[in-house]
């Protein structure tokens, strides 16, 4: 990606339909999006993909499929983003597919909805001192029966410690991980320190990016904003997750 690539794919949401703008010019699925555009010829399920820009961003040579529960944003990628791109309308704790049939998962700021749900319907158990969400689980187990042996399933989720709501924590995702997925590294995205929460001007998680852009190109950036799993609840704004099958 080159710095321009972020500013079109802004402009593609916007374009599309502004609401469902990711809020941040340096949001962790720029990242995602970069990683998968090497992929081709592959199977694979954007898991509520909504109107479809990151599997309108994936190579088509790729078999893409845009599932989500929204039909007025699944029409939204066919009719404005993409045609090409498969849609089906349904839930993300149930997947319409057979076992074993995708070669790559996407799981974009999903698990922090299912998590909510969890909570507005008291789907929360508590074992060994951490919280346990019914649809989280869900989410991921079904994940891991439509992948392939050896495939993979790429996260990317909002950590609670920055946000402070309802969203996962590290803990949370680190004890789904370890139950679904033989195999994963989690890291996280934009660690730069929150000064003040109520000043925007004294969030570095905001200032700092913008000022690598103007001196460093978008790889430099994604490595500046990369950190490796310290095994804490570090305040960085998101989690990116690799989990192999």
């Amino acid at each position: 990606m080159k710095n321009s690539e972020f500013k079109r794919i802004k402009q593609k949401i916007q374009q599309v339909d502004p609401i469902r703008w990711w809020g941040d010019d340096y949001d962790v699925r720029f990242y995602l999006v970069n990683q998968l555009k090497k992929i081709k010829n592959k199977n694979i399920l954007d898991i509520g993909g909504g109107i479809g820009i990151i599997s309108s961003e994936l190579d088509s040579s790729n078999f893409r499929i845009n599932l989500d529960f929204s039909f007025d944003d699944l029409k939204k990628c066919k009719d404005k983003v993409d045609s090409e791109i498969e849609t089906i309308c349904a839930s993300m704790t149930h997947l319409p597919f057979q076992d074993n049939v995708f070669d790559y998962v996407i799981s974009a700021n999903i698990l922090e909805v299912a998590k909510a749900q969890d909570i507005k319907s008291n789907n929360v158990q508590i074992k060994n001192s951490v919280k346990e969400y019914v649809n989280v689980e869900t989410v991921l187990n079904n994940a891991n029966l439509v992948l392939k042996e050896n495939s993979t399933l790429y996260i990317t989720t909002p950590n609670n410690a920055y946000f402070q709501g309802s969203k996962m924590n590290y803990h949370e995702l680190k004890n789904v991980l370890r139950k679904n997925f033989r195999n994963h590294k989690l890291w996280f995205y934009n660690s730069f320190p929150r000064l003040s929460k109520k000043s925007r001007k004294l969030n570095l998680a905001n200032i700092f990016p913008k000022f690598l852009s103007k001196v460093l190109s978008d790889e430099q950036i994604f490595r500046k904003m990369l950190t490796k799993d310290l095994g804490n609840e570090k305040n960085s704004v998101w989690f990116y997750v690799v989990a192999v099958k």
